[in-house]
């Protein structure tokens, strides 16, 4: 039965299980002493002892079908968890009666498959041959992704140097200003002839308000009061934003905005706008994180280059030409009768 058990077509239906079950949302569950029981499976049974045995499933002799009286196959543990391992690394015990039971289903129905013959003929043969490739890929890729997680401390030190400005944080006050009234928007009609220039005059009036927020804030009146403000000419009922922000990273900041990192400790910055509205800020604080508190981040970006290079390289190492006749996108379907000619066009009442 060894070529039973080890087949490719057998791990990778035993894989398809093993994945849908890992899919399945677990619940949280508290933790609890653990039990002496579950242990005896690793501490008692040896690895040559048996944990499977299947009677009535065994190898045939010769080329024949008959089946011996003492027909049995017997999985050792050593065997079984050889199988778990291939399949789903770290599995729990609890989940391994389940998975044996599924793994004897799958025995049993190859050992069908045999019986009426459809081991046999170019479909199976074509099946094996992309079994055998999709494992062969799946090493293959599992080793890209070791190698690339071959990061030194010296290149995550370097990386670190290099993008230092993205390991900043900046704590700061904003004000948002809206671009539009939301009281005026909301009595516009849908057909209303004037709702263009109504928006532009309400976008005029907020820009200009704005200007007077930012003037005001560089004078030093308080963050939390013009924010109010703000809200209140828009004629926003809406809970105002929050003012006050602490380390923030620049990739949470609107690239628009980026250039606050350039500021200096108490400075107001200038109008920044979108088409949602306009920001004011005033920085507080600007530190560099340490590199110690970056370092797996860092360590990831670089084991993502790594394998993204890995991938990159041996895609590259191989000229791949498609057939672009056969590969056609089919033409869109159209409305046109199918005994319509291209020239036909419809003449429009009143034309000769």
């Amino acid at each position: 039965m060894r070529g039973i058990i080890h087949g490719g077509v057998c791990l990778l239906l035993l894989a398809g299980i093993a994945a849908s079950q890992s899919t399945t949302p677990t619940p949280t569950l508290k933790t609890r002493p653990a039990d002496p029981n579950e242990l005896i499976p690793n501490t008692v049974v040896g690895p040559d002892t048996p944990v499977i045995t299947v009677n009535g499933l065994c190898e045939r002799t010769g080329n024949g079908n008959a089946t011996p009286a003492d027909c049995n196959t017997v999985i050792t543990r050593a065997e079984f968890e050889k199988v778990v391992n291939a399949v789903q690394p770290n599995m729990s015990q609890a989940a391994r009666k389940q998975f044996a039971t599924r793994y004897v289903t799958v025995l049993l129905l190859a050992d069908k498959a045999h019986d009426m013959g459809l081991d046999k003929g170019p479909q199976f043969d074509e099946e094996m041959y992309l079994a055998r490739i999709q494992l062969l890929a799946r090493e293959a890729g599992q080793e890209l992704q070791k190698n690339a997680a071959n990061v030194s401390d010296s290149a995550i030190s370097d990386y670190y140097q290099q993008h230092m400005d993205d390991y900043r944080t900046i704590s700061f006050d904003r004000i948002f200003i809206p671009r539009q009234k939301q009281m005026e928007n909301a009595a516009q009609k849908p057909n209303d002839p004037d709702a263009q220039k109504k928006r532009e005059a309400s976008e005029t009036e907020m820009k200009t308000e704005a200007d007077k927020l930012r003037a005001r804030a560089a004078a030093g009146e308080d963050f939390a009061k013009l924010q109010q403000e703000a809200y209140a000419f828009a004629g926003s009922k809406a809970k105002p934003v929050p003012v006050k922000l602490e380390n923030q990273r620049k990739n949470s900041i609107p690239p628009t905005d980026s250039s606050i990192f350039n500021l200096k400790k108490g400075d107001v910055s200038e109008l920044y706008s979108d088409p949602s509205g306009y920001r004011i800020y005033k920085v507080e604080e600007i530190t560099t994180l340490p590199l110690a508190s970056v370092h797996e981040e860092i360590a990831r970006t670089l084991q993502g280059q790594n394998l993204k290079t890995s991938f990159e390289s041996l895609q590259n190492s191989a000229k791949t030409t498609y057939d672009e006749r056969y590969f056609a996108s089919p033409a869109p379907p159209s409305l046109k009768h199918p005994n319509e000619t291209p020239t036909t066009q419809p003449h429009a009442p009143g034309n000769n």
